[in-house]
């Protein structure tokens, strides 16, 4: 834990050395390697359609179009959650850049955001097969709640009291994070209702939090 007692010379808002040393890289280091074996396994579930032996080989062409084609649920899936859990190691790699220490409620907090990113390729998995069933795009919208919750959770907890950032942090740094994070929850949350009455209004929210919150940061901070 850093001791909070040693002079630091930075520029307002600049990133700090970690004092966390080497105990704070590992959480990190073990993150980046969850996030990468997560985002690695959902072109898994894109399976090679299985050609039947009884099928001309003449009409092996035109069987195999239409069973790529077939397949353009899954491949919308796996390109929105590569991109969604993309966007989520990139903001976990913001928080990280400032946060300079860590404690057991950090380690906790990160650890379930890990497990929220390593559950998310079943949604994907689910939301492929199924992406026209209400509960199928509910379970994966929750998911991403979940994910972008801890998220906030884990900013929200590092920059209280500058309990493990720099008491030097910029404020701004502070609330532009704090929105973008809030903003990414509260989409992912409407996108659960929103279901309920449309499946493609769901899609929408998921693909706003692309370029909303950090619309509203650069608005509100």
């Amino acid at each position: 834990m850093p001791s909070g007692d040693r002079e630091v010379h930075v520029s307002a808002g600049e990133p700090e050395s970690k004092e966390g040393g080497r105990e704070l890289e590992r959480i990190i280091f073990f993150s980046d390697a969850v996030f990468a074996i997560a985002i690695t396994l959902l072109v898994l579930d894109i399976k090679v359609p299985a050609k039947p032996a009884t099928i001309p080989k003449e009409l092996v062409p035109a069987w195999l179009g239409d069973q790529l084609l077939a397949l353009r649920s899954g491949y919308f899936s796996y390109a929105l959650s590569f991109l969604v859990i993309g966007a989520f190691w990139a903001a976990h790699h913001r928080s990280f850049r400032y946060i300079t220490g860590y404690d057991g409620r950090l380690i906790v907090l990160n650890t379930l955001l890990l497990m929220c990113v390593a559950f998310l390729p079943f949604p994907t998995a689910v939301l492929g097969q199924y992406g026209d069933m209400r509960i199928a795009v509910a379970l994966y919208a929750s998911t991403l709640a979940a994910v972008a919750c801890f998220l906030l959770l884990i900013w929200s907890y590092a920059c209280l009291g500058r309990r493990l950032v720099s008491p030097h942090i910029d404020p701004k740094v502070v609330r532009t994070h704090s929105i973008r994070a809030g903003a990414t929850v509260l989409l992912f949350l409407l996108s659960i209702p929103a279901a309920a009455a449309s499946i493609p209004l769901a899609e929408l929210c998921w693909l706003l939090t692309f370029a909303l919150p950090r619309m509203l940061a650069r608005v509100l901070a």
